[in-house]
Order: C-alpha cells, then structure tokens, then sequence
C-alpha cells in the first residue's frame, strides 16, 4: 500500500508598499494655483504698454524693456496656471450643481486655451522692440499682419466671449459652494471690464476688475483648504 505525499504550500514572502497620500499636498497647490492667474493678470495690466499705434508702442517698449519683459512673464505665469485653477473651482461647484459647472468649465477652458495666441503677440512686442529703431517699421507691419490674422483674430474672439461668459456662468455655479462674496466677485469681474473700456478707459480700472477675480478665487482657495481629504478626492488603494 502506498502513502501519498501532500506538499505543503511555499509562503512567499511579501513586501508591504506604503502609499503616501498626496491630497492634503493636492490641496494646498491648488489653493495656491487659484489666486495666481487673476492676481498675475491683474498686476501684468498696469504694467500694459498703450498698442493702439503698433510702431508708437514699440518705441515705449523699448524704453523701457523690463517693464514689457515682466508684463509677459506674468502672462506666461497665468496662462499656465488659469486652466488648473478654472479646474479646481469647478471642483467645488460640481456638487451643488454638475451640469452647470460642467458647461462654465467648458466655455472656460475654450476661452483661455483658446487664446494662447495673445501670449504670443506679448512675447513678438518684446523682440519687436529690441531691434534697432530703423528696422521698428517693419516689425510693426509684422505685428498688425499678425494680430490682423484670421488665427490670432479667432483666437481673440474666443477669448473675450468666452472668459465674459465664463465668468458669468462659474459664479453662478458656485453659488452655494464658497462665500456669497466670493462668487458675487465672480459676477461683478464682468461689469469691471465693461466699465474699464467703455466708461473709464484705461488699465488702472481693467486690473481692479481682475482683481475681482482674484477676490472669487481666493475664496474658493479657503474652500479647497478646509475641505476634508475625503470630500476632495479618494483615498489611494494598495495594489
């Protein structure tokens, strides 16, 4: 008679991964990257150099370079971060009312990456103005052909309809999420900018208009920080 033998199983040693959570970290940042698109936008306006004459702009600039050169920096710095900060105020707002945020986002987000080509016109008055003064002629025939382009032309029209519409419709979502003050801001950024180029006409008032902004955004940063990690995001799940 035979005895059959029964192997027993190999345990296998395991490694236990430890998973950081990252959502407080998540937080803060976006905290942060709320208030800096208005904030840059609203400094970069007084420091805007007068291109109603391309070739008189040119000059000014090239008077006084730095002011141009910080005035597209803080541009690059806003245009970067306004599409993560639409995002995490649409974060907020998508609990009380989802479809409506949903369309704020996306007039928003078409709005701003709709014109990226401005950066760029910034970014061309800059190299435009550090050539020599004879050859400024030309480089502001360049810029009008440039900014007169159906592309750039577009992309202007997208920006202006959509960041007025925008605006209108994300303070209206996040009623009920942050602060009344903060999404009233959201709603009075528009009568700003209308007040600021039709009523009194210059960047003085344009950048107290997107300091209303930065009054909308910095109440949905307090929201973002004192919103619990659960509410914010899921917790990371072991493998």
């Amino acid at each position: 008679m035979s005895t059959a033998s029964v192997s027993q199983p190999v345990r296998v040693p395991t490694r236990t991964r430890h998973l950081r959570d990252v959502r407080r970290f998540r937080r803060i940042v976006a905290a942060v990257v709320l208030v800096l698109p208005p904030t840059c936008i609203a400094i970069g306006r007084l420091l805007l150099t007068d291109d109603s004459d391309t070739r008189r702009a040119l000059d000014l600039i090239a008077a006084a370079p730095d002011r141009q050169l910080s005035f597209v920096v803080l541009g690059w710095i806003a245009g970067i971060a306004v599409v993560p900060a639409f995002l995490a105020a649409g974060r907020l707002a998508r609990w009380r009312r989802p479809v409506l945020t949903t369309v704020a986002l996306g007039v928003n987000l078409a709005a701003y990456l709709g014109g990226s080509a401005l950066g760029v016109v910034d970014v061309l008055y800059l190299a435009g103005a550090r050539l020599p003064a004879e050859q400024r002629d030309g480089a502001a025939a360049l810029l009008d052909a440039f900014f007169s382009a159906g592309i750039s032309g577009t992309s202007t029209l997208a920006f202006v309809f959509g960041h007025v519409v925008g605006a209108i419709l994300m303070g209206l979502a996040l009623r009920g999420s942050i602060h009344p003050v903060g999404w009233i801001a959201m709603l009075l950024t528009q009568p700003g900018h209308v007040f600021a180029f039709v009523v009194v006409p210059n960047h003085v008032t344009d950048a107290l208009a997107w300091g209303l902004m930065t009054v909308a955004f910095a109440f949905c940063a307090l929201k973002v920080l004192r919103t619990p990690d659960d509410e914010w995001d899921l917790a990371p799940q072991p493998a």
